[in-house]
């Protein structure tokens, strides 16, 4: 007699036996990494990482890289793609820089095509595949949003070639209005090998995700190298999430475990990666229990940092990870790490005509000046005036001469309805001042139908972006800094443009159409109504 659990014994050698054919198959290499951070104000920073390295894709053989991306890739001529859905603003100032650079609020994408004479419209497919793949509105970035930066927005990848980088154009665009939510991280966890059941992946939980203060998700596509010689280039998509949690606005303590911060525990790793860690950033004082004990402990040797590493793979049992302080450390500096480089841009001036663009620039670093480049991207409703343009040191403007800031100057100006206005700076801050950049502009009058249909809100404008070229030493100096370019981005603004009383209209068509079925009422009924005499002798008798 065949008995049940038989059957269950046999589904399950299937499956482990096709695991095992699958892995010894394919040529695609899965990792996955998850960096914890505590904040010096009480909060954790967690950064997923899950990379995928391919050499099969131009052939079509798609293993463990997904199949949607590499199609798109292919399909659009495109060398390399960045897209980034972002929630919330970094603090640079209390949280140090981020592990991985983060863009403004809403979505970002920008990406490096090949030359040809389908460039433009291999851009304009780009964006609404994308658009598709993940739920998001990038089908609007269109040529009113496109700009080709000059200065910023370099190649991250690695090429054998050294003329590929005149045989590709860079586009880009963002929506700083477009809101991340479900919707987009689904598509984005079915990316993933494992999806979200088992590995890493298994601790995002949408619930937990959007309840936090920051949050950015983002895909880069990209070719890289294995070894130092770089004989040959594989094709890289890494996938990253970043989240910043608040266990003290929860629990008003700030202790934390995954299970508090996730809502969920690591039941198993991903049989399909070949690395799956969890790295615990170690703080400098010693007043704080972990559960468990780190399997590892690695050392910077620059900054002395201490980080502690779990396996995944080395752990048979479902993964649990607490961290506990004492309370009489609630109010120190856990990681005392400062960025020398910041920056804050608003709007000056008031009333519904003319306003302005002012860009604080911050160098914290007390004995060396630092070079950057500033990009700014201004919608065409702004009208920019260059001759404007002001810079100050530390409240002294300075306009020429061999202490003046700016080495470089870029700027594009917008055509209406067509291209928005673009200035690049190349900037060299001296050593701890403050650089301000200053502009004027007037506010254009636009059509009633070009309003949003929030239209009293205002519009928005998307954030600015500072780069700083720095190299990291080792694989854990990118947790503290950055690996190759450092992305430091502004608040998104939000401006108020001349906007009509959209009620008027409403009250014209109530008002009119009130008057005209008084009066077609009447005439009509005065025409189609039959008059007959009333012979009152005649209805007496009946």
């Amino acid at each position: 007699m065949w008995q049940p659990y038989r059957l269950v014994y046999l589904l399950l050698f299937n499956q482990i036996l096709l695991i095992s054919i699958y892995s010894a198959k394919t040529s695609d290499q899965f990792r996955e990494n998850l960096i914890i951070k505590p904040l010096p104000d009480g909060k954790v920073l967690t950064h997923f990482e899950f990379s995928i390295h391919s050499s099969n894709v131009d052939e079509s053989d798609y293993d463990l890289f997904p199949r949607s991306i590499g199609q798109i890739f292919q399909t659009y001529k495109a060398r390399e793609l960045h897209l980034t859905f972002t929630q919330g603003r970094w603090n640079y100032e209390g949280w140090g820089y981020p592990i991985a650079p983060s863009a403004g609020t809403g979505v970002e994408l920008w990406a490096w095509l090949w030359k040809n004479e389908n460039l433009d419209k291999n851009w304009r497919s780009l964006t609404n595949a994308l658009a598709g793949v993940f739920c998001a509105s990038l089908n609007f970035i269109d040529e009113r949003s496109t700009v080709q930066p000059r200065l910023s927005f370099r190649p991250e990848g690695v090429y054998i070639d050294s003329e590929l980088f005149n045989s590709a154009e860079l586009r880009y665009g963002s929506l700083p209005h477009e809101n991340v939510c479900t919707e987009n991280l689904t598509p984005w966890l079915k990316l993933l090998p494992c999806k979200s059941k088992a590995g890493i992946s298994s601790l995002l939980n949408s619930h937990k995700l959007y309840n936090s203060n920051f949050h950015s998700m983002s895909v880069h596509v990209q070719p890289v190298c294995q070894q130092k010689e770089c004989h040959n280039s594989q094709l890289e998509i890494l996938q990253t999430v970043s989240t910043v949690f608040d266990p003290v606005r929860e629990s008003g303590k700030r202790d934390w475990s995954l299970y508090q911060l996730f809502d969920r525990d690591i039941t198993r790793a991903c049989p399909l990666a070949i690395e799956s860690n969890i790295v615990l950033m170690l703080p400098e004082v010693e007043d704080y229990s972990i559960d468990p004990e780190p399997f590892s402990i690695q050392t910077v040797d620059s900054t002395k940092r201490r980080f502690g590493v779990y396996d995944l793979t080395k752990s048979k049992t479902n993964f649990k990870l607490m961290m506990k302080w004492k309370e009489a450390f609630f109010e120190y500096d856990i990681n005392p790490i400062q960025p020398d480089v910041y920056a804050h841009r608003y709007f000056t001036g008031f009333g519904q005509e003319h306003g302005g663009i002012k860009v604080n620039l911050f160098n914290r670093n007390p004995t060396n000046s630092i070079n950057i480049q500033y990009c700014d991207v201004i919608p065409w409703y702004l009208r920019l005036y260059m001759h404007t343009l002001k810079v100050t040191v530390n409240g002294n403007e300075i306009s020429s001469g061999p202490s003046y800031p700016i080495k470089q100057l870029f700027y594009q100006l917008a055509v209406d309805r067509s291209r928005p206005s673009v200035m690049e700076a190349n900037i060299s801050l001296p050593a701890d001042t403050i650089t301000t950049l200053s502009i004027e502009f007037d506010k254009a009058f636009i059509k009633y139908t070009e309003h949003p249909p929030d239209a009293n809100r205002g519009f928005d404008v998307g954030s600015a972006v500072i780069t700083t070229l720095s190299k990291a030493e080792s694989k854990w100096d990118s947790i503290l800094y950055q690996q190759t370019q450092d992305g430091i981005y502004t608040e998104t603004l939000l401006i108020s443009l001349p906007t009509p009383d959209f009620s008027m209209p409403y009250n014209v068509i109530t008002l009119t159409c009130t008057v005209i079925a008084l009066f077609f009422g009447s005439m009509f009924n005065l025409l189609t109504r039959r008059f007959v005499a009333l012979d009152s002798e005649n209805r007496d008798k009946k």
